[in-house]
């Protein structure tokens, strides 16, 4: 399971984020889709957000593996906001 650590959210547009992340479970590649936001107060819901561009030092790779951090631009539907991580399955 891919698991994610949300360091920080920047809400680009309805359809649009960029956040930055710790990798805590499987590794995430480009193309896979995450599909729970679990929240500060312990409450999750249900996103679908596919990884779009993962930065490492501000250059392109195509996977984050752990304990490594990242920024991910995710796009799909789903607030961020308050999130403290996300989920998600390998493609």
């Amino acid at each position: 399971m891919i698991r994610l650590g949300v360091e920080s959210v920047e809400q680009v547009s309805q359809e649009k984020a960029v956040c930055v992340v710790r990798c805590l479970g499987d590794q995430v590649s480009v193309g896979d889709v995450l599909s729970t936001a679990i929240f500060e107060d312990g409450t999750s819901t249900k996103v679908d957000l596919r990884v779009v561009t993962i930065l490492r030092y501000e250059r392109p790779v195509e996977l984050l593996d752990s304990p490594h951090s990242a920024k991910l631009e995710l796009a799909g539907a789903g607030g961020l906001e308050g999130a403290q991580e996300l989920q998600g399955n390998p493609r």
